[in-house]
């Protein structure tokens, strides 16, 4: 008895997988547009989630920084001489 359920439950799900399919071909625009949207949301969420996190990395920066620091240019005996005060 267990053989025959499992070739009903098997059967069924083929013909629901046909179903699926041809009501897909049938709508096929819509299922094409549907992707589209799917896909460009996805992008945008992307997209929103990196700006956020661009934002909200430069307060961080600044902390790290300090709000003491000029950026500037040096020379390369400056940043010797930092060094080696840092080897000290």
């Amino acid at each position: 008895m267990g053989k025959a359920s499992d070739v009903t439950i098997v059967a069924l799900l083929a013909i629901g997988a046909m179903a699926v399919a041809i009501l897909a071909i049938m709508h096929l625009d819509l299922l094409l547009a549907a992707i589209v949207v799917l896909v460009l949301v996805g992008l945008l969420a992307l997209a929103v989630l990196l700006v956020l996190g661009g934002l909200a990395v430069v307060p961080y920066y600044f902390a790290k920084r300090g709000q003491d620091t000029h950026p500037g240019s040096y020379s390369l005996e400056q940043l010797k001489d930092n060094r080696d005060q840092g080897r000290k």
